[in-house]
């Protein structure tokens, strides 16, 4: 089962919920890890950080396209169909929300790692700041509110990691690999991983009452979060990308951008 084309109209009301990656995709796309080792000691991390950003980009792509389909499915399913099929709408947006949620993890780790070679942060700097279980993105946020507080990169990830939406994708996200997957309304009878001899009020025994449990989340709840999440970590990454930029210019690489209608150039002064 698969979903037919949308119109023109349609995509461009899809492209409105949907961050627009175009100018990260054109600073990204100097990024070449040998031409910007030139001016760098060859000990140097820094252009590394070319290459961990760049995954950060593509796998934003990514969540972006899953975020597209989720909101493709739900006008194909409920509003082309015929008749419509509430069922296969809630299927798909589910297993595209579930996607973007994956994604936007992996991105938060792609980022993290750049901005450690960027900063040329140490192992040793941020083995206090490891746990067991923990995420990259946690460690370098904690590394860089106690060590680097002034730091305007600091600034942008606290404010991405404080985020409610964020928080919110990042342990949907966990529960979905660690744990029972959260459940979703509108797929049948759900029960969730848990003994079903209850405790009579009473305290004078147990009774099984043979009952399903309730759903904890609809297909618009998932993007009430994800979606914002979404725009959030674009804007952090759009930022780290640019601060990545100067950082090259202060060694003598400078970078024109022209727009889609030219040619983006880079060189070394």
């Amino acid at each position: 089962m698969s979903r037919g084309l949308l119109d023109d109209s349609e995509l461009r009301e899809i492209s409105h919920e949907t961050p627009d990656l175009s100018n990260l995709q054109e600073m990204a796309s100097v990024f070449s890890p040998d031409f910007l080792s030139i001016p760098f000691s060859p000990e140097s991390n820094v252009p590394v950080a070319s290459v961990c950003l760049k995954d950060a980009v593509y796998t934003l792509e990514e969540a972006r396209y899953a975020l597209h389909e989720v909101f493709a499915h739900e006008i194909w399913y409920l509003e082309k169909k015929e008749p419509p099929n509430n069922e296969a709408a809630i299927f798909f947006g589910r297993f595209y929300a579930n996607d973007a949620a994956l994604r936007l993890y992996s991105a938060g780790e792609h980022l993290a790692n750049a901005i450690i070679m960027m900063l040329e942060i140490g192992e040793q700097d941020l083995k206090p700041y490891k746990k067991k279980g923990i995420s990259q993105q946690v460690i370098v946020g904690h590394f860089l509110r106690e060590q680097k507080p002034q730091h305007p990169i600091t600034e942008v990830v606290i404010k991405l990691a404080d985020s409610k939406e964020w928080c919110d994708t990042m342990r949907y996200r966990n529960r979905w690999v660690h744990d029972q997957p959260p459940t979703v309304e509108g797929l049948g009878v759900v029960y969730m991983r848990r003994r079903r001899w209850e405790t009579l009020p009473t305290d004078e025994g147990r009774i099984l009452r043979g009952r399903s449990d309730a759903p904890e989340y609809s297909i618009d709840k998932l993007i009430g979060f994800i979606k914002p999440a979404m725009f959030q970590f674009s804007d952090t990454l759009t930022f780290v990308v640019k601060f990545f930029i100067d950082l090259l210019k202060s060694q003598g690489i400078s970078i024109t951008f022209t727009g889609s209608s030219g040619t983006t150039s880079i060189r070394i002064d």
